[in-house]
């Protein structure tokens, strides 16, 4: 299979989907759909989800 049939077989198939619960998952807010067209920031470190505290914002 060539490069170019497979980025244009896997365009339209998300990378991944959320639901984000901010109560304890006794609700779920609406699925959204990441897909590789998406402007995604670079993840600056290894560790997912990045890290918001005040010392690591600092970096």
């Amino acid at each position: 299979m060539s490069s170019d049939k497979e980025s244009g077989l896997f365009a339209d198939r998300p990378l991944m989907t959320l639901r984000i619960s901010r109560d304890a998952g006794r609700t779920w807010g609406p699925e959204r759909a990441i897909f590789n067209t998406d402007d995604l920031a670079p993840l600056i470190t290894m560790e997912w989800p990045p890290c918001k505290c005040p010392r690591c914002r600092q970096r």
